[in-house]
């Protein structure tokens, strides 16, 4: 009776019947045969009108999908179907059962029932409707799938079929301008850019889909591909959560020999060192290289020029012009490009009343490298220093306008001639310490680079010794050898030197394929500019040595004298004949060291041929010595300007400066008094509140036992009370009790 009943109620009871065909899928063929003619029919009846709102028809496709693997042969034509309804009537499809079908076609890439090359090109044609659950759950699907279906190994054919499938929706944009189209191409875009930042599609033919959003005449999608390439596209979240998330085993440790002892605990424990030993052996692998995408651009110069078209043409905001020309700057700055025409554009805005000047600054230095030609640098620096740095405005705009020509002046030295040099440099002595600061690093700067320019009591001991020795600037002029392009040979030794066979490259595999970027192997990217970075320690005797008692007493000597005289510590101190024979002695030693040691890389990387063994082995000492530098806390002056210069923009901050906390006025300070009342309670008695931290010790004393107090003289001489007294009490509380409303 009862398995009768349950087969009379099959056929409307569909989540029963989907629970059984999974179990046994044999024993109720004839109902599912009975559900998928009933879907036919339905779908028959729903091509008439395919607005309707069917919800019979998006059971049924939630069924079959649910099934499908148990019955592959009769639902072959199942997929095809829903792809062919979705593609013909996607915009007058009812929501619900639009997402239905779209969710049933998830379910089948899921179970490999469908091709992602036939599918994933819908779900970006689907980008285009107007439903905004719809557009996170394909975004979330599509990422997934094509990181999945490259996880083991680079999938170029479903990868190129989907970049052009982009680019072309990225072009019918322009054409069109719909906004169906323009949110399909923002989805796009977004695709493009997490799976950039997932490492999955980091090759060049993505970035250059991007980089042609840049020119999208849709503000949100130009923004978007700009933030790109102006953002970090490292993943580094992930593992600043892990290292922040890891436990600490030594706490750990130290708390399982004082507590008690359980199998729970020392299962925490195991899977914790587990943990640690993984994330120890990952970092002990290769480093991978991520380049940025600005080294990835098919064609920067091109790229640059159109892009300073739109730029000058006034057309959008001006937050968005200013991400434009803090993109086009840095792509100059990174492929050292040549724009003549940007350093005149920019003069206009440089002045302290415009908006976003310090980024206008930043864009500025970052346009500059030692292949822009120092008479057209020469505008804009007197731009600075007219409109900056004067006595008209505050301290703060004269921080930030010499910063700016230091950094412009670090990466040309010869941007800038004596007589303005010598003029920004008289204000080491200002009372403001950023303006003073900012001073003194160009004072350093030109110590360094060209100690000619600066005035004789600027220059310092070790500068005003090998002036004689020192070379001019010239334009155009690169001193540098073949071998200081290749990073780290320095650690190779000649003693290390292999006969170049076959052995040394065994197990690196390299794709040969013309028509393919290359996606594993090295990427050659430029040099950025050689000039160090500022050091702001102006400080002359780094060269001295502590432990001799002489040179000691020649510094006191100094130090009274510069006291008496009133000198600063950037004047010049006249030096001792045996003070000027140690300094050239020191100065020639450093050279002959120097030039011993780029005369052994230049031999080293002329007369062997480096395999990717040995690349693999400087990668490694360059590791060592990163984590010597570390535990020791020490390090040198040339790896730490060799990193400070090789960055690809210059921050914000470094154009500020070091800032003085301004003092709050009136509305600041009862801004942040009220920001520390928030989640407190008010202030006041706590009179007749019950809410208290403890109870008090009468409280106490009545829940106690009458033998722990029986002895207390309160309560003996309770007890000998005599009447009269009981009374007087009672009367009393009694009063109380009257006065009290009780």
């Amino acid at each position: 009776m009862g398995r009768r009943n349950r087969s009379a109620f099959l056929p409307t009871n569909i989540p029963q019947l989907q629970n059984l065909l999974k179990r046994d899928p044999k024993s109720y063929e004839a109902e599912f045969e009975q559900q998928y003619r009933h879907y036919e029919a339905s779908l028959s009846i729903f091509k008439l009108k395919p607005d309707d709102e069917a919800k019979d028809l998006g059971d049924l496709i939630n069924f079959i999908s649910q099934v499908s693997q148990c019955f592959p042969e009769r639902t072959a034509e199942f997929p095809g179907q829903l792809i062919e309804l979705l593609q013909e009537h996607y915009q007058v499809l009812n929501p619900d059962l639009r997402k239905n079908m779209v969710q049933a076609l998830i379910l089948l890439r899921n179970k490999s029932v469908v091709d992602n090359t036939r599918l994933l090109p819908l779900f970006f044609t689907l980008f285009r409707c107007r439903d905004k659950a719809l557009r996170e759950l394909l975004y979330t699907h599509i990422v997934n799938d094509i990181r999945n279906a490259n996880n083991k190994a680079k999938n170029n054919k479903l990868n190129k079929t989907l970049q052009s499938f982009m680019f072309t929706m990225l072009e019918s944009v322009k054409s069109g301008n719909s906004d169906e189209n323009a949110i399909a191409a923002k989805r796009s875009v977004d695709v493009c850019i997490e799976l950039y930042r997932k490492n999955v599609w980091n090759d060049a033919k993505t970035v250059n889909v991007i980089a042609e959003a840049c020119f999208s005449p849709i503000t949100k999608i130009a923004v978007t591909a700009i933030q790109f390439f102006l953002g970090n596209n490292d993943d580094q979240d992930d593992d600043s959560d892990d290292e922040n998330d890891a436990p600490d085993v030594r706490k750990m440790q130290q708390a399982n020999l004082h507590n008690k002892k359980t199998k729970a605990k020392a299962r925490k424990l195991d899977a914790v060192k587990k943990r640690i030993s993984k994330k120890e052996r990952s970092k002990g692998k290769a480093e991978s290289f991520n380049f940025s995408a600005l080294h990835l651009l098919n064609d920067p110069q091109g790229f640059c020029e159109k892009l300073f078209s739109k730029l000058s043409g006034k057309e959008d905001r001006w937050e968005v012009r200013l991400l434009k020309l803090n993109l086009v700057t840095r792509i100059i700055g990174v492929h050292q490009l040549t724009l003549l025409a940007l350093y005149p554009f920019l003069i206009k805005y440089l002045q302290p009343s415009q908006r976003d000047v310090t980024m206008v600054l930043v864009s500025a230095a970052q346009a500059t490298h030692s292949l822009v030609p120092p008479d057209v640098l020469e505008p804009v620096l007197k731009a600075i220093a007219n409109n900056f740095v004067t006595d008209r405005v505050s301290n703060e705009v004269m921080a930030a306008g010499i910063n700016g020509i230091r950094e412009i002046c670090t990466r040309q030295p010869l941007a800038i001639d004596a007589t303005l040099l010598q003029d920004l440099t008289e204000y080491k002595a200002h009372r403001d310490k950023g303006v003073m600061m900012g001073a003194r690093s160009l004072i350093a700067l030109y110590r360094e680079v060209n100690p000619e320019l600066l005035k004789r009591k600027d220059r310092g001991k070790e500068a005003s010794i090998s002036i004689k020795d020192f070379k001019s600037l010239q334009y155009g002029s690169a001193d540098a050898t073949g071998a200081e392009g290749i990073t780290g040979i320095e650690f190779l030794n000649e003693g290390d030197e292999e006969a170049v066979d076959d052995d040394n490259w065994d197990n690196w595999e390299v794709e040969d394929d013309s028509d393919e970027e290359s996606e594993d192997g090295w990427v050659n990217v430029g040099d950025g500019d050689d000039e160090g970075a500022i050091d702001v320690d102006m400080s002359d005797s780094d060269e001295e040595k502590e432990g001799e008692d002489g040179v000691k007493k020649v510094r006191k000597m100094t130090q009274r004298a510069m006291k008496k005289k009133g000198l600063t510590d950037l004047e010049e101190i006249e030096l001792t004949d045996a003070q000027k024979t140690k300094k050239q002695k020191d100065l020639e030693l450093k050279k002959a060291e120097e030039d011993k040691r780029k005369e052994a890389a230049l031999k080293l990387a002329t007369s062997r041929i480096l395999t990717p063994a040995d690349f693999a082995k400087m990668n490694d000492m360059r590791v060592t010595a990163k984590a010597d530098v570390i535990v020791h806390g020490k390090r040198k002056a040339a790896t730490q300007n060799e990193e400070e210069t090789s960055s690809e923009y210059v921050a914000e901050s470094v154009i500020l400066g070091p800032r003085k906390k301004a003092k709050q006025d009136y509305e600041e300070r009862m801004a942040s008094i009220r920001e520390g009342r928030e989640g407190r309670e008010k202030f006041g008695s706590k009179k007749g509140k019950t809410e208290r931290g403890s109870t008090t010790n009468r409280e106490k004393s009545r829940n106690k036992n009458f033998l722990m107090i029986s002895h207390k003289r309160s309560v003996v001489a309770k007890s000998k009370a005599s009447l009269h007294d009981k009374q007087k009490q009672l009367r009393a509380h009694i009063k109380k009790q009257k006065m009290k409303k009780h």
